[in-house]
């Protein structure tokens, strides 16, 4: 793996969610908004957000008007969890279990969640990172037959013309504002560089199907600088 991840998220937790608003021009929320929608749309009893981070897709699924529904976020960096279990007290949402462990062992039965959300944690388990194969071993393993796994990463645009500024605002953009607001720059270079090289949807189709996934749909944020994958298991 090209950067330590518990390492990196350990060092720009207090201003994650910042710096996510800024340089998504506040689109994140609701990329987010949509992404919980189409889950909650297939009436789920248990949805499990992996790599739900500070919370933000977590809450968005419990909300008020979802109490009958049990939303389990899993992370692997304490400092993050500790700030979605603040916000969700605040919330006062209180079907949320929130659980520290790594994905590769994830300590549910099979088939434990009817859908699986994942939001821009996607690009750290499958990036350049040895682990690769067990970790969609086990997204598959605790997902229900015929449930649904939705996948909020960000993407490389299709038109080279923008993909030539989507590079630049990554290197001159996003990499300084990190730095700015984190203080770690060597992090926001891994990130930058991970966005930039991360796979097309034709190339994550490919590699989830291998894994058992069938492709349901997908769609496109901002010509394609972020993509909603919808995968299900037969």
């Amino acid at each position: 793996m090209p950067y330590p991840l518990d390492t990196f998220y350990s060092h720009i937790y207090k201003r994650y969610d910042l710096i996510n608003r800024l340089f998504t021009l506040g689109m994140d929320r609701s990329w987010r908004k949509y992404t919980a929608d189409q889950c909650l749309r297939h009436k789920p009893s248990t949805v499990l957000d992996l790599c739900c981070g500070t919370g933000e897709l977590t809450l968005l699924l419990a909300g008020p008007d979802n109490q009958a529904l049990t939303i389990t976020g899993f992370d692997l960096n304490p400092r993050m969890l500790e700030l979605a279990r603040q916000k969700a007290d605040k919330s006062g949402c209180h079907n949320i279990r929130l659980i520290q462990g790594d994905v590769s062992q994830m300590p549910f039965p099979d088939e434990s969640f009817d859908c699986i959300t994942i939001g821009f944690g996607f690009r750290n388990l499958i990036y350049d990172n040895a682990g690769q194969e067990i970790y969609l071993s086990e997204i598959f393993r605790v997902l229900t037959g015929k449930g649904r796994l939705f996948i909020l990463e960000s993407g490389v645009p299709e038109s080279r013309f923008i993909q030539f500024f989507f590079r630049l605002y990554l290197r001159l953009v996003l990499v300084p504002m990190g730095l700015l607001f984190s203080g770690n720059r060597q992090a926001y270079r891994y990130l930058a560089r991970s966005s930039a090289g991360f796979f097309s949807l034709d190339e994550i189709n490919q590699l989830l199907s291998g894994k058992g996934f069938v492709m349901e749909e997908s769609k496109k944020f901002f010509f394609g600088a972020a993509n909603l994958i919808t995968m299900r298991k037969p």
